[in-house]
């Protein structure tokens, strides 16, 4: 579908806008519209917004500009979002609670780690997923709407935990 070329820019899209949408809420005097969008803070759901809507807006672009004509386009898109938040998520707990600390160039690694596995999936021969595009819309709609909801007001649960400067003792008090 991609040319070697066509991934490894698409690889720096995704991770330059995800590194910007790190910073664009302050950067914007904390504007409302822009933190829908950004990380308005240093919680593990917020900084999945750096992965999801790049990987979102990208494939939108994809769609009505490349008009691409794999018919599982948007499952395999589906897919990669998906994993890539995982990853994330996953790599995120588990070296944190193996270090005890966060240190924030392994943070950016993550998410660099992060978005390679969401290309590696959406771009592998080997899986076959078996849902269908209604779904991936639903699954996109879905994930955009909790971002909205969620960002203003979440709850005590601990992917919504901002970690601004706290370690594992913080987090589990």
């Amino acid at each position: 579908m991609y040319s070697k070329k066509e991934l490894v820019i698409r690889y720096i899209l995704i991770c330059t806008l995800g590194v910007l949408l790190h910073f664009t809420y302050d950067w914007s005097g904390s504007n409302f519209f822009i933190g829908l969008f950004s990380a308005v803070n240093e919680s593990t759901f917020q900084h999945l917004k750096l992965i999801f809507f790049p990987m979102l807006f990208l494939t939108i672009w994809d769609i009505f500009k490349k008009n691409p004509k794999q018919k599982d386009f948007l499952v395999r898109r589906t897919a990669g979002v998906l994993y890539g938040m995982a990853t994330i998520v996953f790599l995120f707990y588990t070296i944190w609670g193996v270090l005890g600390t966060r240190y924030d160039w392994i943070n950016i690694a993550i998410y660099f780690i992060g978005v390679f596995i969401a290309f590696y999936m959406e771009n592998s021969k080997k899986y076959n997923y078996s849902i269908n595009n209604f779904t991936c819309i639903i699954i996109l709609a879905y994930f955009t709407i909790a971002f909205f909801m969620f960002t203003y007001n979440s709850s005590n649960i601990g992917i919504f935990f901002d970690f601004d400067g706290v370690g594992p003792k913080d987090y589990f008090r």
